[in-house]
């Protein structure tokens, strides 16, 4: 498992992510295997985090929404 924190741009379907794209490649998601949210405070600041773990013809990816946009969270081996 990598992790990354990297900011992607997300497609969406019935609020769903549907694909993504990070470092210029495009992820199709075949799959959500999960979904959750977390909150927490950083630096003082109330965050909520929107997370999705998913399959990808690359492999299981884990990405999040927040205040700040979509975010690449995890690649897993």
């Amino acid at each position: 498992m990598k992790l990354l924190m990297e900011p992607i741009d997300v497609a969406e379907h019935a609020a769903a992510p549907s694909a993504f794209c990070w470092q210029g490649r495009l992820f199709e998601v075949e799959t959500v295997l999960e979904n959750w949210s977390a909150r927490g405070t950083w630096w003082g600041i109330d965050d909520r985090r929107e997370y999705y773990l998913l399959m990808t013809q690359n492999g299981v990816m884990e990405i999040f929404r927040s205040r700040n946009g979509w975010m690449l969270s995890r690649v897993y081996d």
